[in-house]
């Protein structure tokens, strides 16, 4: 492949969109990187036009919820494919969202076993991109892809910027949706407990769903290959197709999906699929504890784990020995949703309020006490099944849309659709000007990067390019142009810091104006009265406390703060509402750092991981102790989930401003999921950027133990905290260089 284009920095850039542009107007004849092609750079389109289509194909051997032996017709699966066009230039088109396995499933007659639903009324994504739907297929041979969605989604909204655009650079993209875990399943299953319709049997997948996902995918190779998609679409996929170099990708509960398949689940005596050349795992975890060490080392295939909560890769990353090379993309302040719809987040927003028919969907989600700021939001994702996702207003998921989301759609729609609830008004016009709050890693920027990290893994993989080399490393200029990205490959190594903070000591921070806080560790104190009262924090969750007269200043910040939301996970923040559930427990310094930090105006981290409560007695207390105008926050016995060792620890905050935090004991122990990072302990600013936190030099609280207070500033980097972790490396192979310490 020629690299001239670049050679000449940004002006090679612009050529080549120049000549992608040109490209899409004509048929293209061979891949990305044949001899007479320009370089095609992984976050920009592909020399290929774009085509697409649908097909439905079923599993003779399955039934409708995944069981064998088959005693039905078969399980049948929905198939988006996006694939390079030997036409264009196309147009942007609109997906539909309306699975034919459910929506023309008349009385259950063409799908037994399976429900029918009504079509959705309303228009569904737009692609990012130029498509020509059921083009004819480019000549030349082209690696397969098989992407796996989300858990409850549909096909249409797994990655499909990414899908669209792999396809340009020349794959087909068969992207399957699960029957029986999809967007449609639920769909019916709102429909038939909410309102009592009966639609069906809608089989569930139940405890055994990454296994019949892993068999959907396995199964979709199957047909792809044998020229059963090329019958019901009357293109020719099989004979283009380069079956040896297949590759595998999903997204979320799809991330995992795509692991299983080719790692086999040895607990269910389930192999790898070894037609499977390289696997890109997107936001995934291993759900449920379903993969052991042993499925770990049996991956024999080049990985990719992308995101920023691919827990699964935090602890066990060195524990895939049968992959080299393999990848750690770690993501500061992406969002998991907003980063599996891309571009298709916004428009389930806007659809969902301009066609909500309140004679289908009553007013079921309403707070009976009146409307709030949160109720839009909660009711539209409601009406769109997405309920399960989406929380508060507050948590920042609408924060991704415009305010052009709201175009279009009248006061009369709102109020007809609130059952003429006029105060509604009121909430959309407190949400119209707050979009977007501009989070640090937009859409497009999160579309970019997995644009960059899918396609330059597999045109590395399957196409077998060594140009795309140079954005799989952690190069400074890669560091340039992806700032929150934190890469490692092969092996993670992670430096040692151990807890060191021993039981009576206190760690003080002392505001100083607006400048900062006067940082002191005393050690030889006792805890103060915990209190009477326990929190309603158990699973995770987070609960509001405030006190009347009670509020603290914090430097930098206009007027002052009164309300703190708790979590059971050792996180206190100033948020005004409990829209923050959970501390994530995969570990991630990124997540910690980049992210829970920087979604609240002011966090006090107590021990930030996946504390859990035990025992009786074990718990979080909250005290205002008036006498001392302080409120004390107590977390008492309290391990880390997995873990049976004690943690114990108070924070006290003054109305002057000033923080205490006390250690009862300390615990070596990490979360289960992820035990590589320990815990957290600090304060930190909603204001501080990701790229700029990470070059915060954290502080070494024991080294302050008995000498004179030193003054932190809490500017633009505001923060002043310490991570502990246990180290890693001691599985990489010897010599193993390539890894990256943090």
């Amino acid at each position: 492949m020629r690299k001239e284009s670049r050679l000449v920095g940004r002006a090679a850039a612009l050529a080549a969109a120049i000549v992608i542009s040109a490209s899409l107007l004509a048929p293209a004849t061979g891949l990305a990187g044949s001899p007479d092609q320009h370089f095609y750079p992984p976050d920009e389109l592909g020399p290929y036009a774009i085509g697409h289509t649908t097909v439905v194909i079923t599993d003779l051997s399955r039934n409708p919820d995944g069981s064998a032996p088959a005693t039905s017709a078969g399980r049948p699966l929905y198939l988006h494919i996006w694939y390079p066009a030997g036409a264009g230039p196309g147009a942007p088109i609109v997906y539909t969202w309306n699975n034919p396995v459910y929506s023309q499933n008349p009385g259950g007659t063409v799908y037994p076993g399976l429900p029918d639903l009504p079509p959705m009324t309303f228009p569904a994504a737009t692609s990012s991109h130029p498509v020509t739907e059921n083009a004819p297929l480019s000549k030349g041979r082209f690696p397969l892809l098989v992407a796996t969605h989300g858990d409850e989604v549909t096909a249409a909204k797994n990655m499909p910027d990414t899908l669209e655009t792999l396809a340009s650079h020349g794959y087909v993209v068969a992207s399957v949706e699960h029957t029986g875990n999809n967007d449609a399943y639920f769909q019916a299953s709102f429909l038939e407990g909410e309102f009592h319709l009966s639609l069906g049997p809608n089989p569930l997948l139940g405890s055994n769903v990454i296994l019949q996902r892993s068999k959907d995918v396995s199964f979709t190779i199957d047909e792809m290959l044998a020229g059963a998609v090329d019958q019901k679409s009357h293109i020719g996929f099989s004979k283009a197709i380069d079956s040896e170099d297949i590759g595998v990708l999903g997204y979320s509960l799809g991330g995992e999906t795509t692991l299983a398949t080719v790692t086999g689940i040895s607990s269910a005596n389930y192999p790898a699929d070894r037609r499977v050349k390289a696997a890109f795992m997107g936001a995934g975890t291993n759900y449920g504890l379903l993969l052991n060490a042993g499925d770990y080392a049996n991956a024999r295939v080049p990985l990719m784990f992308f995101g920023n909560d691919t827990g699964i890769a935090y602890n066990n990353f060195n524990a895939f020995t049968g992959s080299k090379p393999k990848y750690l993309i770690d993501i500061a302040g992406i969002n998991h949703h907003v980063g599996g719809y891309q571009s298709s987040w916004c428009t389930d927003f806007r659809n969902s309020m301009q066609v909500v028919n309140p004679a289908v969907f009553p007013q079921a989600f309403i707070n009976a006490s009146g409307l709030n700021k949160s109720d839009l939001a909660n009711y539209t994702f409601d009406s769109t099944f997405y309920f399960t996702y989406t929380g508060a207003r507050e948590s920042g998921v609408y924060d991704y849309c415009d305010a052009s989301a709201f175009n279009g759609i009248t006061d009369a729609q709102l109020t007809a659709i609130m059952f003429g609830d006029s105060s509604i008004l009121a909430v959309k016009s407190e949400l119209q000007p707050s979009m977007p709050l501009k989070p640090e890693v937009a859409i497009a920027e999160t579309t970019r990067l997995t644009n960059w990290y899918a396609v330059s893994f597999f045109n590395k993989m399957l196409q077998h390019s060594d140009d795309y080399d140079e954005y799989l490393n952690n190069s400074a200029a890669n560091q340039r142009q992806n700032p929150l990205v934190r890469f490692a490959k092969n092996c993670e190594k992670v430096r040692e810091h151990s807890l060191d903070l021993k039981a009576t000591d206190k760690i003080t921070f002392v505001p100083v104006g607006d400048e900062g806080y006067e940082v002191s560790v005393a050690t030889g104190v006792p805890l103060y009265d915990q209190g009477p009262t326990a929190l309603a924090v158990a699973s995770s969750t987070s609960v509001n406390v405030s006190y009347p007269g009670f509020s603290f200043p914090v430097p930098g910040f206009k007027g002052t703060l009164s309300t703190l939301v708790v979590s059971e996970n050792g996180v206190i923040t100033t948020r005004t509402s409990t829209d923050y559930p959970t501390v994530d427990d995969n570990g991630s310094p990124w997540y910690t750092k980049g992210n829970l930090l920087l979604s609240n105006q002011f966090t006090i981290g107590a021990l930030m991981k996946n504390l859990t409560i035990g025992n009786a007695g074990s718990g979080v207390y909250a005290y205002f102790d008036s006498a001392n105008d302080r409120v004390i926050i107590t977390y008492r016995d309290m391990p880390a989930a997995g873990t049976s060792d004690l943690n114990t620890l108070q924070v006290a905050i003054y109305g002057t401003g000033k923080i205490e935090m006390i250690v009862g004991a300390l615990a070596n122990t990490g979360p289960a999921y992820a035990p590589g990072i320990i815990g957290t302990i600090g304060i930190a600013s909603g204001r501080t950027k990701a790229r700029d936190l990470d070059e915060v030099k954290p502080t070494h609280f024991s080294g302050l133990r008995g000498s004179q207070p030193v003054f932190a500033r809490f500017g633009n980097d505001a923060a002043i905290y310490e991570q502990f972790y246990t180290g890693t490396g001691a599985g990489c192979a010897k010599g193993g260089d390539d890894g990256d310490e943090w």
